[in-house]
């Protein structure tokens, strides 16, 4: 697979300057990519003029495009119905890809049989400190019961030598995959839009590939999305309820029928402290307390499932 044959997708909305920065590190990698699409959104014209500041003198054919609507999924969208790569690469806006990044995600598509690739972020806080380091061995997989298990991020330096594994998702930070085994980012899911990549890999593996998690691809990460912080503070719709919603949604669409059943006693019967189910309510209460607003919130979240459920059977047709 040529180098020409990549399209990097850089959805970006209100950071103009880690725009910036990121277009630079995929400026300067070794392979460089084929084309790099920016896809700015809504009214946000900083962002636009930002990229194309840039693209008047990038290394590489730069694309800048516009979403309607502001949000990461329809900018992904936007720019993957566009992308004339074979091989489609994701990274944030505010992530840095170190100067084998391309290179090194090109180089597993000589096997036929791989159809995605990803690897891990190194995160940094906004005062340039790092974020604790993870050691959880479960990385990557989805249990036959509906359990997503992720730990792609923080990795010591040490597990940088480590094999690449199979594994059954990824996340969009770091993330490439054949063009031909992703028809579009599910369109269903809500704002904002958790687990996309999920279906996205699923529907890799429907297609016959495997997915693969480098632990060697790393980038850096200063992540500042108030959806992904800990606790009930902030937009409850957004952090809770569109979250069980996309779960069910993804876990519905592509659970076969002898799992269906599991996981939907899963979501409903166990869930997790962040989106609890019956047996994760009392874990919730104590970890978060004011026990009404977390009957509330289970209640909340069982509509959501139920709902997110419903759509995913739905969606279950339109699935090659």
């Amino acid at each position: 697979m040529s180098a020409a044959a990549t399209s990097v997708l850089v959805p970006s909305y209100r950071r103009a300057d880690t725009l910036r920065h990121c277009l630079e590190s995929l400026g300067a990698q070794r392979t460089r990519p084929g084309e790099v699409i920016v896809v700015w959104q809504a009214e946000d014209v900083a962002t636009r003029d930002a990229a194309r500041q840039v693209a008047a003198r990038a290394p590489f054919p730069l694309r800048v495009l516009h979403a309607p609507q502001a949000g990461v999924l329809p900018a992904e969208n936007v720019a993957l119905a566009a992308a004339q790569g074979d091989v489609v690469l994701l990274i944030d806006d505010d992530a840095l890809a170190p100067p084998d990044w391309v290179a090194r995600h090109l180089a597993h598509y000589a096997d036929a049989t791989v159809g995605a690739v990803g690897g891990p972020a190194d995160n940094v806080r906004l005062d340039g400190a790092p974020y604790p380091r993870r050691t959880a061995r479960r990385i990557g997989r989805l249990t036959w019961y509906g359990k997503t298990h992720g730990n792609m991020y923080d990795h010591p330096p040490e597990w940088r030598d480590r094999p690449p594994i199979p594994v059954d998702h990824l996340v969009g930070y770091n993330l490439s995959f054949r063009r031909a085994a992703v028809g579009a980012f599910e369109p269903r899911l809500r704002p904002y839009w958790q687990l996309f990549e999920l279906d996205a890999c699923l529907q890799v593996r429907r297609r016959g590939y495997r997915v693969l998690f480098d632990f060697g691809i790393v980038v850096q990460h200063r992540p500042t999305n108030p959806a992904y912080a800990g606790g009930r503070d902030g937009d409850l719709q957004v952090k809770i309820y569109n979250a069980a919603y996309n779960r069910a949604l993804v876990l519905a669409k592509h659970s076969p029928l002898p799992l269906r059943a599991a996981r939907l006693a899963y979501l409903l019967g166990v869930g997790s402290v962040g989106t609890p189910g019956a047996l994760a309510f009392p874990l919730a209460v104590a970890r978060f307390g004011r026990p009404l607003r977390e009957v509330r919130i289970l209640w909340q979240t069982w509509r959501h499932h139920v709902a997110g459920w419903a759509t995913g059977r739905r969606a279950t047709a339109e699935v090659p």
